[in-house]
């Protein structure tokens, strides 16, 4: 059996072998020529008719045979594209096959095309910009011109150029003030809110003074707020935080009831608060010093426009501001600053900061020129005229 199995394939190799000189030798097995290398086909495509281009080896003369083919006049402007793209006059076509779309346009029609008028009822460009240039001068014109430049519609003053707060957000995803049957003011008197506090003339001297950029001043959601459920799951409430020196700064805006907001006055106590933050972050000797002189030069800046004699829509901004008491004179400003630190962290810390507080507001007094600066429209004391020194008592 192992013999016989042996024999059986030496035979099948011989029988193979000989079957495959027969092909090699065997001339109806070759290949034939064309068939190796398959000749590319140019189908030359317009307005529907076809015709199989021959013999072209660049585009320019595939324009030729199409200007033939589809009876072109020797003036139309003819174009090949390819496969989206357009095929230069003396491209070569090797490796080029499939269809080849022809468009073509005669002198006369472009002539017509470029002799004719456009169309009034369809706008360029250039017109859409002229015409958005003639709206936005026209809304410019019946506004305010406080407004038009910016500035605050409360103060018409705004934030300085380069200390101020970078951007105003408030809280709009609750839907405050769109609701049916709710009488919580909407997002945007928010918004406005926030913008008088942030163009407000005594926050910007501040601002100003200490170079403090803030990044956003926002509203504190009453409701989400993870920072502000926590204070009051111990005990306490929160008006305001600082997060990360100055990269935002969020208020605490409506009341608890969120039927108003919070008094203005108070609104800009805690601002000044959150501020100071941006230096001092516990709540220390140095952060309630800094807190009171911030507090000193912003009723001292509203007590100065006011002696200068600026009026707002027939107020002052110290009226409008709502701490007109707290402004009178400089002995109700350093009574007022120590009676806002009695209130916070007691009487003991207000007694050791009379010092500073007197101090501050004495030199912020020399600064603007005595506490009669401003009675004359401008600012500075009248010529002549020496400024009289302060008299400040304590609480």
């Amino acid at each position: 059996k192992k013999r016989a199995g042996r024999q059986f394939a030496a035979t099948a190799s011989k029988r193979r072998a000989r079957l495959e000189g027969d092909c090699r030798r065997s001339p109806d097995t070759r290949v034939p020529l064309g068939m190796r290398a398959a000749e590319s086909v140019i189908t030359l495509v317009h307005r529907g008719r076809s015709h199989v281009a021959a013999g072209a080896a660049t585009a320019g003369e595939l324009v030729q045979q199409a200007r033939t083919a589809f009876a072109l006049g020797p003036d139309a402007d003819i174009r090949l594209l390819h496969k989206g793209r357009q095929l230069a006059p003396d491209a070569p076509l090797i490796g080029l096959d499939g269809k080849v779309m022809v468009m073509s346009a005669s002198a006369a029609s472009i002539a017509d095309l470029n002799a004719a008028r456009a169309d009034p009822t369809l706008r360029g460009f250039d017109n859409e910009d002229r015409i958005a240039a003639i709206r936005k001068s026209e809304a410019e014109a019946l506004q305010p011109a406080a407004l038009a430049e910016g500035k605050s519609k409360v103060w018409r003053s705004a934030q300085d150029p380069r200390y101020r707060f970078s951007r105003i957000e408030a809280v709009g995803w609750q839907n405050f003030g769109t609701r049916p049957g709710t009488s919580t003011p909407h997002q945007f008197a928010a918004r406005e809110l926030l913008d008088k506090m942030a163009t407000d003339p005594g926050v910007v001297v501040c601002v100003r003074a200490r170079e403090l950029v803030v990044g956003t001043l926002g509203e504190m959601d009453p409701i989400d707020d993870r920072l502000k459920l926590s204070l009051q799951q111990q005990g306490g409430d929160l008006l305001g935080y600082n997060t990360n020196h100055g990269m935002r700064i969020d208020m605490k805006l409506r009341t608890d009831d969120l039927v108003g907001f919070m008094p203005y006055p108070a609104l800009a106590e805690t601002l000044l608060h959150e501020l100071c933050h941006n230096w001092v972050g516990p709540h220390n000797k140095l952060f309630w010093t800094l807190f009171a002189q911030m507090r000193v030069e912003y009723l001292h800046e509203h007590f100065r426009l006011a002696a200068s004699g600026v009026l707002i829509d027939g107020q002052t901004t110290a009226a409008l501001a709502g701490i007109r008491a707290d402004c009178e004179n400089p002995k109700a400003i350093a009574a007022a600053v120590l009676r806002g630190i009695a209130q916070e962290v007691g009487l003991p810390m207000a007694h050791e900061l009379e010092e500073a507080v007197l101090e501050h507001l004495a030199l912020v007094q020399r600064e603007s020129g005595g506490a009669l600066a401003g009675r004359v429209l401008g600012g500075g004391v009248p010529p002549g005229q020496a400024a009289p020194a302060a008299e400040i008592s304590a609480l």
